[in-house]
């Protein structure tokens, strides 16, 4: 037997590269994680998001609790505030002495950060409509809004408070009344859409348009529809408790407006 010469040896050749088979295998693996991965990442963003609006809700309720011990029990006067989410001069007064510590100037088109203790940081539109208070000569207006429904202090006329029987939570003037299991501060849960008693009710729409552009009008908005999956509640004691969705109901509502933040108290 003898052996080919080196020179007349086949040639064997190595590829480094992969194979189409192979190539569409790895792509189609990491499509699988993505898919398997992307909801938990949205989950983890949701839980931050979450826990981050509880303690802007729990310092909430520690300045409230701090200022009535100064205010002979009471709330601070929201009486020239209007509607749900807009504050008057006596709230921000509030808010400067008891609430926050250091505030930047606001700037026009500049919208507030996630981590502002005033607005929920899922809530995009109204820390960017906060913005929009000014004057076209750079004067601010007000009142001025926040990212929660703030219910006490309040006095009728400018909005329907009553329109669902809870008027006296927000007409309340002092910690400890008949009233003092109710809620004072709510995330804002709001759709646009005809009367109706619960946040789940298809009939609802979750997006409103503000300066041209489309905003989801809940806070916590979720995957059904933006129905918001929920919301922080704070209490006159100052503890803040995550209450489902499904078990809020119309607080108050006009014209297409719909707020959601009647619950069972004792």
């Amino acid at each position: 037997m003898t052996t080919p010469r080196p020179d007349t040896m086949p040639i064997r050749r190595v590829s480094n590269g992969f194979t189409l088979i192979e190539l569409l295998v790895v792509i189609a693996i990491i499509a699988i994680l993505a898919s398997m991965l992307l909801p938990a990442l949205a989950r983890a963003k949701a839980s931050a998001h979450r826990t981050l609006c509880t303690n802007n809700s729990k310092q909430w309720g520690v300045a409230l609790n701090v200022y009535a011990s100064d205010a002979d029990n009471a709330f601070p006067n929201n009486s020239d505030g209007v509607h749900l989410s807009w504050m008057g001069t006596n709230m921000a007064n509030f808010w400067k002495d008891y609430l926050i510590k250091s505030e930047k100037p606001t700037v026009r088109g500049q919208k507030k950060g996630q981590n502002h203790v005033i607005f929920c940081p899922t809530d995009e539109w109204h820390r960017q409509a906060d913005t929009w208070r000014f004057t076209d000569s750079g004067s601010e207006l007000k009142p001025i809004l926040t990212g929660y429904f703030y219910l006490p202090g309040r006095v009728d006329g400018s909005w329907p408070y009553n329109s669902e029987k809870i008027g006296e939570w927000h007409f309340r003037k002092k910690l400890g009344g008949p009233f003092s299991r109710a809620p004072v501060l709510i995330d804002r849960l709001q759709g646009l859409g005809p009367r109706t008693t619960n946040v789940y009710d298809g009939r609802l729409r979750w997006v409103t348009q503000d300066e041209g552009k489309n905003w989801k009008t809940p806070n916590h908005a979720g995957p059904a529809r933006g129905a918001p999956t929920g919301g922080n509640f704070t209490f006159e004691d100052g503890h803040v408790e995550w209450i489902n969705g499904k078990k809020v109901g119309l607080g108050s509502g006009s014209g297409d407006w719909q707020c959601f933040y009647k619950i069972p108290v004792e």
